[in-house]
């Protein structure tokens, strides 16, 4: 009798610990049918939780396997013989992906598995015209600086697709991906930020939200001398605002003082630029250095526009207009959503202010600039 129950109870571990394996709830599958491999392996590189693992599909009949692991989304490189890129695949534990198909023609392979991994490899299969020639082209320039030119217009062009789709798809996870692994470079950064900074939280991966520090660290993006001043001041209702460049697209920032004689031209010339453009593109802060703020309200408290309204008793012995070297008031200071100063000027309106701040609301036809500042 007890041998019969210590049997029952081993059985009963055992089904136990095969629900589990059935479940891999502590690991990540990848399992396929490709044909063409000539019997040759695959290798597939993916970081885990204490480093950077290589695993090698060996085929039998066409058929592979691999178990890896890791606790958060993580891309697994997949490499032919010899190390040429073959596919990614994006798996956390918990995942599995089925493969099926022929490896010299990797854009028509069958996937099946989790919704993230298929829609990428959709999008990807349904413009494999413009993947392929990009890359194609990115290696032969490589060889013959003749073709750069050519290769910057597949850029563009590749570029140009990213960026509608991570535009249109701010709560998908493949946008953060598009975003980390297709777009990103180091010319881009800024453009790349801008369209991080408008996704879902929940659609940023993390190991791309560590790539993006990194490169800002890398790029030493965060230089006071060419950010815009820290914005926490008075506003109109006294009481202690702050505003983040995050807000939008765009920043342009007024520096004066509401004692000026042409102080309400200049409330309207902003409030002009709130009317050409939506709070997501652009916001529009007026930042006074008043000795009080009677003459100040005399001005904003009839505003009713999107003129984001602060004032400062620090006139011009702020430190932070020592800093800025500001000698003379007013003084306009357009900046990305890092914060960067890209054109600074003692009048609007300003020709070089305005193109550049097109190209920062259109962001498909953003492009990093030297930047322009006037005395």
């Amino acid at each position: 009798m007890i041998m019969m129950k210590r049997n029952i109870l081993l059985c009963l571990i055992t089904l136990l610990l095969l629900a589990a394996c059935g479940e891999q709830k502590d690991v990540f599958v990848i399992k396929g049918e490709i044909n063409n491999l000539g019997g040759r392996p695959l290798f597939a590189v993916y970081n885990t939780d204490i480093g950077v693992a290589i695993d090698t599909l060996i085929p039998l009949d066409g058929k592979i396997e691999m178990i890896g692991t890791s606790t958060e989304v993580v891309p697994v490189q997949l490499y032919q013989y010899g190390w040429q890129p073959f596919m990614r695949l994006y798996l956390c534990n918990g995942e599995r992906v089925e493969l099926k198909g022929d490896a010299k023609l990797p854009y028509e392979i069958e996937m099946k598995g989790n919704s993230l991994n298929r829609n990428l490899w959709k999008f990807v299969s349904e413009h494999n015209e413009i993947f392929a020639d990009f890359y194609a082209y990115g290696l032969q320039s490589e060889l013959s600086p003749a073709l750069d030119n050519v290769y910057k217009q597949k850029v563009a062009r590749l570029d140009s697709l990213l960026i509608s789709y991570i535009e249109n798809n701010p709560n998908d996870v493949m946008s953060s991906i598009l975003i980390g692994d297709y777009l990103l470079r180091y010319d881009n950064y800024a453009l790349c930020d801008t369209l991080w900074q408008q996704l879902h939280e929940k659609a940023r991966l993390p190991y791309i939200a560590r790539t993006m520090e990194h490169l800002s660290q890398e790029l030493s993006i965060n230089k006071e001398n060419n950010k815009l001043p820290y914005m926490r001041m008075l506003n109109e209702r006294d009481s202690i605002s702050y505003v983040s460049t995050r807000n939008s697209k765009a920043t342009l920032l007024c520096i004066w003082q509401a004692q000026d004689k042409d102080a309400e031209v200049m409330h309207r010339v902003l409030q002009h630029y709130t009317r050409r453009y939506d709070e997501q593109q652009l916001q529009v802060v007026a930042m006074s250095f008043d000795r009080d703020t009677a003459s100040w309200h005399r001005v904003v408290d009839s505003d009713t526009s999107r003129v984001v309204d602060m004032w400062s008793d620090a006139l011009y012995t702020s430190d932070m207009l020592s800093k800025y070297k500001v000698t003379r008031l007013p003084v306009y200071m357009l900046g990305d959503s890092l914060g960067n100063i890209l054109v600074r000027t003692p009048q609007l309106p300003d020709k070089d202010l305005d193109a550049q701040l097109d190209s920062l609301v259109s962001v498909e036809k953003y492009a990093i600039e030297t930047p322009i500042f006037k005395p």
